[in-house]
């Protein structure tokens, strides 16, 4: 009895702490896009994206023959070219 009352303890922990990473990973990495959905979620060409990408300014990871932008890596670029203009 007291064995299986500790299992199911057990099985209480490991679901909260799976619970909590996939938190933490949604936080974490947001959305992901590839490169089409990118351009489409910029409304920009994908000789853009490749420019950038190329020159250094969006960081990218490569999953196979993928290339893909997390949501981070999207909003860092976007901040590093926001201007103000001030009238």
């Amino acid at each position: 009895m007291e064995e299986r009352v500790s299992l199911m303890r057990m099985e209480a922990e490991i679901s909260a702490i799976l619970a909590m990473l996939q938190e933490v990973k949604e936080q974490t990495v947001g959305k992901v896009y590839n490169t089409q959905e990118l351009c489409e979620y910029l409304k920009v060409g994908k000789a853009v994206i490749d420019k950038l990408r190329q020159d250094g300014e969006l960081e990218f990871s490569k999953l196979g023959r993928t290339i893909v932008y997390t949501q981070k890596d999207i909003d860092k670029l976007l901040a590093n070219h926001h201007f103000s203009f001030v009238s």
